[in-house]
């Protein structure tokens, strides 16, 4: 009668538990696999922007003149909502300027137990990236160096090195208790959730734009270079001729401060 009595007890204590502890927990668990998952492509997407404007920072982009070589905010954007946060979705060239998710939605784990999608709308993905100063001495050498050496020749850099990529994540879900409804008062209602991540990269963002803008800046990294401009060059060009007839003939052939991007040497060609 008393053993009895004592599987009657650890059965009622089991369906507590259960009620109380058990089934809370087991519902909890898939949701905070899914907030995980989210932040984890937070992560990702923060990383992405950072990247992208260490590449794509010409045009309005850039703090100094500079050439195009840019992608806006908005375009960013849309690249990290297609590419990130949508399901199945191949890269393509269109994904900047995309107004919604890809075919097939959101990423198909991110709904809740009602089927609704817990990134309620394309605009749930906020992000904004900024270039700051490269800190501390860094910043004040760059200064120098691009100031003495746009003394002597046409020579900018872009010393705004910090850029920073950051990514918003609004979240929402259903309540959760335990009869599995969602408009009980006693549920849990986690309610709109924002999931936040920066990233952050130092980096030395002057990535030339084209063969005319290489030129220009090797030029001011080349005193030599002023042989090359007018009216330098006209006059290096009659002493050359003069020094030539007197003395060597090979000193017509000195050409001081050329600059020729891209052009691939003669004994480096092939024949057909």
């Amino acid at each position: 009668m008393k053993r009895n009595r004592c599987r009657g007890q650890a059965m009622t204590e089991f369906v507590i538990g259960s009620v109380l502890f058990a089934i809370p927990v087991f519902l909890l668990i898939p949701l905070m696999g899914k907030y995980l998952d989210i932040r984890a492509t937070a992560v990702q997407a923060a990383r992405y922007v950072a990247w992208e404007r260490t590449v794509f920072y010409g045009g309005t982009s850039a703090s100094v003149s500079w050439p195009a070589n840019d992608k806006d905010d908005g375009t960013i954007q849309n690249e990290v909502r297609q590419r990130l946060f949508s399901e199945g979705t191949a890269i393509a060239g269109g994904d900047g300027s995309a107004g919604d998710w890809g075919s097939n939605g959101i990423k198909a784990n991110w709904h809740n137990r009602d089927g609704s999608a817990m990134l309620a709308s394309y605009n749930a993905v906020g992000q904004s990236i900024s270039n700051d100063d490269t800190p501390n001495i860094a910043s004040d050498i760059l200064s120098l160096i691009v100031t003495v050496t746009d003394a002597i020749g046409p020579f900018t850099l872009e010393t705004k090195g910090l850029y920073t990529g950051s990514v918003s994540v609004g979240v929402t879900t259903e309540p959760i208790n335990n009869s599995l409804s969602y408009d009980s008062a006693d549920a849990f209602d986690p309610g709109p959730l924002t999931f936040g991540e920066s990233n952050v990269i130092l980096a030395n963002g002057w990535a030339a734009g084209g063969a005319s803008h290489v030129k220009t800046q090797t030029q001011g990294l080349s005193p030599t270079s002023i042989f090359a401009t007018d009216p330098v060059k006209t006059i290096f060009d009659v002493v050359k001729g003069v020094l030539a007839a007197a003395s060597t003939q090979e000193l017509w052939n000195l050409e001081l401060g050329k600059i020729e991007p891209d052009v691939v040497p003669p004994d480096r060609l092939t024949g057909p």
